[in-house]
């Protein structure tokens, strides 16, 4: 898909599976060549993909959970040593759903050929058997709607209690509330939100709006989430010249090259601030009549500016792209946008660039040049942080 059709694919309203497609499917790819690598350096060559929502939910005329799923498999049968070591598993609340996926799955020309046949979840030894490579430790994606039902809220408790799973969220908005606001909140839910979830309900009770009730509940849920070491991206999905979202992509994960992989994944279909911050939204949103001030944005070049400086002490002589991984997790940043704020602070007199082979002293920025904070600039940064 070209750049321009990316960036035009939420232009007109997408279903739940054309989402997945087009999204999910780039990320797994990504995913898959990650956890390759560091399986060369461990012990444990066994890694696990879980589809918890595998068939979607209102299949349409141009796809189906079936073609989702065959392209998925063409992509581990296209890598012998995915093939060797990933062990996939799916899952939909519906029983016959279920049934005509593992159908789907069994019918497929190049079924014989994968190493581990993808498994259906449907009762007690399934579940068992992947409770024990959860806990083993391998690397493994989880692919989900939390607010979906009870397995799904248990799958991602015991995930995150893990630590080492990636989660990859499609969220229907008209669950959350639903979800967390029901008569009977389900025991991994309570147990998920803890006492945050009197507060949300407090909340609630007062805000009539249910758009802004939404987007509490969500904003704790990905709270709660920071708090247990995950770094977290909210990508939201709206048509044009809309209030409200349709449809997010959160994604969830400890580690912080999986965190800017899914970010590289979605940024191509993100709007970009002029300058050059991604907002990730996928079209810009319509702002309230009756909203006087707005809030400043979080993520601008300037407050990027700001943040490397007071950190000169911890980046002084590291490459542009290495202070890129160690700042930017859990923030809007992008590499593109540390190079241009390098670029502004040389011109200004506070850093040098420096040639990475070299050492010598360069005009033009690139993701491997090292930096060299002037002694001003150190000097400054060390004050401030006393």
């Amino acid at each position: 898909m070209l750049a321009s059709e990316q960036r035009d694919f939420f232009k007109y309203k997408r279903s739940y599976l054309e989402v997945k497609q087009e999204i999910f499917l780039k990320y797994f790819d990504a995913w898959c060549n990650l956890s390759l690598l560091r399986l060369q350096d461990n012990v444990n060559d066994t890694m696990l993909f879980v589809d918890l929502n595998t068939g979607g939910d209102v299949p349409t005329e141009s796809i189906t959970g079936i073609d989702v799923n065959n392209q998925l498999y063409k992509t581990i049968l296209a890598k012998p040593a995915l093939n060797q070591a990933i062990h996939p598993f799916f899952y939909n609340r519906s029983k016959d759903t279920l049934k005509a996926l593992q159908e789907g799955a069994t019918a497929l020309a190049f079924y014989e050929e994968l190493h581990q046949p993808p498994r259906a979840i449907s009762g007690a030894e399934d579940k068992a058997a992947l409770a024990s490579l959860f806990a083993s430790g391998c690397p493994s994606l989880l692919f989900m709607d939390p607010f979906e039902n009870g397995y799904t809220k248990e799958m991602l408790q015991n995930a995150l209690e893990l630590g080492q799973t990636d989660v990859f969220m499609l969220l229907n908005p008209e669950n959350i509330a639903k979800s967390v606001l029901g008569k009977k909140v389900s025991m991994p839910l309570a147990a998920l939100f803890g006492e945050q979830l009197e507060v949300i309900k407090t909340y609630c009770k007062k805000e009539k709006d249910s758009f802004r009730r939404q987007e509490f509940i969500l904003n704790s849920f990905i709270s709660m989430l920071q708090k247990k070491g995950s770094f977290t991206l909210l990508f939201k999905i709206n048509l044009p010249e809309s209030a409200q979202p349709y449809c997010y992509i959160l994604f969830a994960s400890t580690d912080g090259q999986a965190y800017s992989i899914f970010k590289e994944v979605v940024l191509p279909y993100s709007i970009i601030k002029k300058d050059g911050v991604p907002e990730f939204e996928a079209n810009g949103f319509i702002k309230p009549q009756f909203s006087l001030f707005e809030e400043p944005p979080i993520y601008t070049c300037e407050n990027l500016l700001e943040r490397v400086t007071k950190n000169a002490s911890l980046y002084k002589y590291k490459s542009i792209e290495k202070i890129y991984t160690l700042d930017s997790c859990g923030t809007n940043y992008i590499l593109q946008n540390y190079v241009a704020v390098f670029d502004a602070m040389r011109k200004a007199g506070k850093v040098d660039l420096l040639n990475a082979k070299t050492m010598q002293t360069i005009s033009k920025p690139t993701p491997s040049s090292i930096i060299k904070y002037k002694t001003c600039t150190t000097a400054v940064a060390e004050e401030s942080a006393k």
